[in-house]
């Protein structure tokens, strides 16, 4: 194990429904106690203590920073080679990596340590995660951080200001990502379709008749496995068809173009009996159990690796218009850290952002180069020329865009639509009275949000 990148005691790949809302209650209790604190910068007094630290000996005596991280695996063994580059690169500064299962994993030990008053001085928040934590106050304002060569101009426009709150930077790209859809190569040609993605999704549900119940390998085929917490994948699905799931917090989840969506997935899986719902859809895809899957681009660079058989990869398929939500992870300091240890962070999240260091991220994980020096990089463009499909992903980005807000900020809009599309998919629920009884519940959370989102973000 890497010195600098210790797991911990978390267990759990997901949160339960239960767990979830116990985590958004935590947070959301932290307000008080934040507001109550005032700023760390005022005086040591006010910052939290930092986890437990254990500098190997050639890194004793620095500056001690911590980062909460959600990736293992490859991801997590790309991180922590970046991290010992920057450790050793310097002598100042020693940064730790401490991982945890996914973004809900930091999340909910971050809502612990809030409580706790102990915290990383950097989170790896998820698109969606950052925004709750910036409601309560946790998150130090990036702007005063930056220099000539690290700032707004370091990153792709499109995924920095999605980080940007009036103004201000709160959450800078790193491991960002949009969904691809994925194919098994050798079943497409094999079934006599063309080499390419669907076009829309009518025309994904004609290939998948041709193709479930066909053998392949000695395995009865079937079209797409699902999961059933695929909430960012359904959020692009609602656009696709006309629909979403709000405008601003105005929640419209229970449109007639929103229903269809969800009713076109429903008969998917019900009625056409092409898709299922699978317990790890990347392994079933690179085991060649199913033809297709949509998953972040960020899995790209594995799936091609775990899979015996060529992988194809194109754009989403569409509807009535384009679906793409951007999703993956970013960078953020914790307001209440130690001032010194705040210094410090931005230091490691200049570094992570050299074009060098960027680059070897983007090509060891799949993940969108985030920053403009990764992407002019010799070493991404030259991925780029070896698989296209590397350069596809950052094209899709033009038609990509932000999640709506109640996905964002409301704190069970996640959850509440994970409940809604297990609905659709394991019970065969009417889509209408399912996205209707989902949006009424959502619509009393964001009725109850607003106030608070009127005053800091609209």
């Amino acid at each position: 194990m890497s010195p600098i990148s210790r797991p911990s005691q978390l267990t759990s790949a997901r949160l339960s429904r239960r767990r979830f809302l116990t985590v958004a209650a935590m947070a959301s209790a932290a307000v008080p106690i934040l507001s109550a604190c005032g700023s760390p910068t005022a005086g040591s007094s006010a910052s939290f203590g930092q986890p437990e630290v254990a500098p190997p000996a050639e890194y004793a005596g620095r500056t001690n920073v911590v980062m909460w991280s959600p990736w293992t695996g490859n991801n997590g063994d790309r991180l922590a080679t970046i991290i010992k580059d920057f450790n050793d690169s310097q002598s100042e500064i020693y940064a730790e990596i401490q991982t945890f299962n996914g973004y809900d994993g930091v999340s909910e030990k971050l809502a612990a340590g809030l409580q706790a008053r102990q915290i990383p001085d950097i989170a790896v928040f998820s698109d969606v995660h950052w925004n709750i934590f910036f409601l309560n106050g946790s998150l130090e304002p990036l702007d005063g951080y930056f220099t000539d060569d690290f700032g707004p101009a370091t990153f792709h426009t499109r995924l920095f200001d999605e980080g940007v709150v009036r103004g201000e930077s709160f959450w800078v790209p790193y491991g960002r990502s949009t969904p691809l859809f994925y194919y098994n190569k050798e079943v497409f040609a094999a079934a006599g379709l063309p080499d390419r993605a669907p076009a829309t999704w009518e025309e994904f549900r004609g290939w998948g008749k041709e193709i479930t119940g066909r053998d392949y390998r000695g395995n009865r085929l079937q079209m797409r496995a699902y999961t059933g917490t695929d909430d960012w994948y359904f959020q692009g699905l609602l656009w696709n068809f006309g629909g979403g799931i709000s405008e601003g917090l105005d929640v419209v989840l229970d449109t007639p173009e929103s229903i269809t969506a969800a009713e076109f997935d429903r008969a998917v899986v019900n009625d056409d009996r092409i898709g299922y719902l699978a317990q790890s859809m990347n392994n079933d895809f690179t085991n060649g159990l199913v033809a297709t899957i949509t998953n972040s681009t960020g899995s790209l660079t594995g799936l091609i690796s775990g899979a015996d058989f060529e992988v194809g990869a194109g754009f989403l398929p569409t509807a009535t218009t384009t679906g793409v939500p951007t999703g993956g992870g970013g960078l953020s300091i914790m307001k209440h850290s130690a001032p010194d240890r705040k210094e410090a962070a931005a230091k490691v999240l200049a570094y992570l952002s050299r074009p060098q260091p960027s680059a070897d991220w983007t090509v060891g994980t799949g993940y969108l180069p985030a920053t403009i020096g990764a992407a002019e990089s010799a070493t991404v463009q030259q991925r780029m020329a070896e698989n296209p499909y590397y350069r596809l992903a950052v094209e899709q980005l033009d038609i990509a865009r932000q999640p709506d807000a109640v996905r964002r900020y409301v704190s069970s809009g996640i959850v509440e639509m994970r409940t809604a599309i297990q609905k659709l998919y394991t019970e065969n629920a009417d889509a209408a009275t399912t996205l209707r009884q989902t949006a009424e519940k959502l619509r009393v959370e964001a009725d109850i949000l607003r106030p608070r989102y009127e005053e800091m973000v609209a």
